[in-house]
């Protein structure tokens, strides 16, 4: 139950680590991992990941998603137009949303940039529901609490949550998986 499709050019480069893709999936289940990077996009796969059934992770035409070890809970969505990174030990919980790019041009006066790099640190947890912005940069040891709306830089061992204004709620956390 997993599709991977790779177009002319594109690689995945593991660096001697495992990749899991469609894990923990239901019996019986349909649901569908879909792994997808367009013409000479690259994935570098520097410490291994497992990604649950039913999640997406696209790179689109060009682009660049490097990762340490990270999990990917089921129903999330990763979407690189132009570059993400994701550190050594990143935990992706259900229904996660990220994307450094709007898509589409929006004009107001001048063109704005459309992709921004997000840069998320080590031992970082994305809560349930959340979505990340593009030109974001998530320190480390930060928490990205359920629903939250990330976009503007977070601190390092920060929690934030926040579903329309992104709120700080502790400094100095920690977390353990």
């Amino acid at each position: 139950n997993a599709v991977l499709e790779l177009e002319k050019n594109s690689k995945i480069i593991l660096y001697d680590n495992n990749l899991e893709v469609g894990t923990n999936k239901l019996k019986h289940s349909k649901a569908e991992t879909y792994i997808r990077l367009r013409r000479n996009a690259l994935w570098e796969v520097k410490g291994g990941a497992s990604i649950s059934y039913g999640s997406t992770i696209e790179i689109l035409h060009h682009a660049k998603f490097t990762t340490g070890f990270f999990t990917m809970n089921s129903f999330s969505v990763i979407i690189c137009a132009k570059f993400i990174k994701l550190g050594e030990d990143v935990m992706i919980g259900r229904n996660v949303t990220v994307y450094d790019s709007d898509f589409h041009k929006i004009q107001n006066g001048s063109i704005e940039e459309t992709c921004k790099d997000i840069v998320i640190g080590n031992h970082v947890w994305i809560a349930s529901n959340v979505t990340v912005l593009k030109g974001v940069v998530v320190s480390d040891g930060s928490i990205l609490g359920n629903c939250a709306l990330i976009n503007k830089n977070v601190n390092i061992n920060q929690l934030v949550t926040g579903d329309y204004a992104q709120v700080v709620r502790r400094e100095n956390v920690s977390w353990k998986r």
